[in-house]
């Protein structure tokens, strides 16, 4: 049985047991980590006062945070908001885990409406006042290949790379980049030096995040968009580090996760070798 944690922040999420991993910052909290890592770098809070539609790809629903977090702050700034909300999603059992979660007062709603949705063989289909969602349970990695609208902003939060490996190749966000607008925006917790320097190889200016809940900071990605910058310690680590090294996938992006993982190491093996 998969255990719920209380966050710091005082909001719930699970451990997953199939990647032994949760599904939020315990040390950031649920609500929080879903706020400054993903909604607030994205922009959503000043795109809803320039547009009335914002187009979302979500990468990772999980527990629904980033969904309801971004449905909450963009129709607090423009009540007559929508946000199309396009979520990619591995276990149909996360509705099981929902429903268990002690959900904040102030997203109660939303959640609601998220859970009065209907599944459409392999697409559960919600609405609201101001979101309309599709969450897609299927291999993230075809999805994105198969999907062909653009996007205003990429909330990119599968697991870690240490566990998910094929979710964080240069393949697969090359893919990502296809469907994002120029401006748009990817935001991610990570900060791993393979994830940002496959960013960078896929085509992406990258940034960084001030750090929620832990000393690193996260990540974000943009094609021209505006985006904090680099500092120049981690574009030296990204230049001269011997673990700043790119997983890669094969063209179909069908590889078994142990396979990408067994070449990153091999190439990180033969820099270290290399470097001293």
């Amino acid at each position: 049985m998969e255990s719920k944690i209380k966050t710091a922040d005082g909001t719930e999420t699970f451990l997953n047991e199939e990647y032994n991993e949760a599904y939020h910052s315990t040390k950031a909290g649920a609500y929080t980590e879903s706020l400054l890592k993903f909604v607030i770098p994205c922009r959503i809070d000043s795109l809803s006062l320039e547009k009335n539609r914002i187009d979302i790809l979500d990468v990772g629903f999980g527990l629904g945070y980033n969904v309801a977090v971004a449905v909450k702050v963009a129709s607090d700034k423009n009540p007559e908001i929508l946000l199309d909300i396009t979520s990619i999603e591995k276990d149909i059992s996360v509705f099981d885990k929902i429903k268990k979660l002690s959900i904040p007062e102030n997203l109660k709603e939303i959640y609601d409406q998220i859970l009065s949705g209907r599944f459409e063989k392999n697409v559960y289909r919600a609405e609201g006042k101001n979101f309309r969602l599709n969450i897609l349970f299927s291999d993230a990695r075809q999805i994105l290949r198969s999907l062909k609208k653009k996007f205003d902003a990429v909330f990119y939060d599968a697991f870690s790379p240490k566990v998910n490996t094929e979710m964080w190749t240069v393949e697969i966000f090359k893919a990502v980049k296809e469907l994002m607008r120029q401006e748009a925006i990817l935001s991610t917790y990570s900060a791993s030096l393979a994830v940002r320097k496959g960013l960078t190889e896929a085509g992406f200016k990258i940034g960084l995040v001030e750090p929620v809940g832990r000393k690193s900071y996260s990540t974000v990605a943009t094609i021209k968009g505006i985006i904090p910058p680099l500092t120049q310690k981690e574009k030296n680590r990204l230049e001269n580090s011997p673990y700043a090294v790119p997983f890669h996938d094969s063209r179909n992006m069908d590889l078994p996760p142990y396979v990408i993982k067994k070449n990153w190491e091999s190439i990180v093996e033969k820099n270290l070798l290399t470097k001293f």
